[in-house]
């Protein structure tokens, strides 16, 4: 049937091929589950009262074999009773009402198999619309997992194009320029401390000599004395 058919070929799509498209994969296949699910309720509704046709029809093959035996029964009593006129009205309604349970009866034998049919179509339908939905499910994973790892990849290759090694080691080369400008001014400052001191020593000593030229002449004067 179309029908089963159309379920069948929603879900033949490889995987790949939706991640190619601009549909989103998930909202795609769970519309697709969904319209099956609304045709596989429809079609339940079909069976449903096809089934509801086949009770009516044995309803009325129960009521027109009543219906026989009544008349039979009302045919035999007014014979009994010497009214043939009316017993003759009872069989013709009795003949009528057989009649009718003849063509009842080949209805009803081409409804239930009408019936089965549609039942075990049901059946078929209800068990692709179940595989659909499984199907479904493990295709949303497959697509998850693929976009998780295709956006691990596309993080993967950000990185490895920022090479974030060779900040670490532009950092690295200032770290040690500063390094090596903080030892070249401690070099500086020491000369210049150094220098400083020298500078001051050698005032002393002339401070020293001085004294010592001082004395010697105080000496001498004391001395002539």
């Amino acid at each position: 049937m179309g029908l089963l058919n159309r379920v069948k070929d929603l879900f033949q799509a490889n995987v790949t091929d939706m991640l190619n498209k601009t549909e989103d994969p998930e909202k795609m296949l769970n519309f697709y589950v969904e319209k099956a699910s609304e045709d596989v309720r429809n079609f339940r509704i079909q069976v449903n009262r096809a089934i509801a046709d086949k009770i009516q029809l044995e309803e009325r093959i129960s009521n027109l074999q009543k219906e026989i035996t009544e008349r039979a029964e009302q045919a035999t009593l007014a014979v009994q009773q010497g009214k043939d006129e009316l017993a003759r009205t009872a069989l013709t309604l009795k003949k009528q009402a057989e009649t009718s349970l003849a063509d009842f009866e080949l209805q009803l034998a081409d409804q239930a198999k009408a019936v089965e049919e549609l039942q075990e179509n049901l059946r078929t339908l209800t068990e692709k619309l179940e595989k659909a939905k499984q199907e479904r499910n493990n295709l949303v994973l497959r697509q998850r997992r693929a976009k998780t790892m295709k956006d691990a990849n596309e993080a993967i290759s950000g990185i490895a194009t920022q090479d974030p090694m060779a900040n670490f080691d532009r950092m690295k080369e200032r770290v040690e320029r500063i390094e090596a400008e903080a030892k070249a001014s401690n070099i500086i400052l020491s000369t210049e401390n150094s220098l400083e001191d020298q500078l001051t020593d050698l005032k002393k000593d002339q401070e020293k000599s001085a004294i010592e030229d001082e004395l010697l002449k105080l000496k001498s004067e004391v001395n002539k004395d």
